[in-house]
């Protein structure tokens, strides 16, 4: 029951990482909207961020460093963010 307990946890600590305010708003607005006619959005979106997450952890385990960090060296100063005249 501990183990049990102990992965739930892992996997509420996992979603409340990557799931804001800001998503469950535009996902109720969303389902509003058009009904289910676009879960598999949410789902594509899912999976997409949990690639993401897995092959950064993979990154920063081996280098070390931020990914940000690596794709700034690698990409160069140029491509920054597009907000970055909004920045104070």
């Amino acid at each position: 029951m501990k183990k049990l307990l102990a992965v739930t946890l892992g996997i509420l600590t996992a979603i409340g990482g990557f799931v804001d305010i800001g998503d469950i708003v535009a996902n109720s607005e969303a389902g509003a909207r058009f009904g289910m006619r676009h879960a598999w959005v949410v789902v594509v979106g899912v999976l997409g961020i949990c690639v993401y997450a897995e092959m950064c952890g993979r990154v920063v385990a081996v280098s070390g460093r931020p990914v940000f960090d690596l794709v700034r060296e690698r990409l160069g100063p140029r491509w920054r963010s597009p907000t970055w005249p909004l920045r104070t």
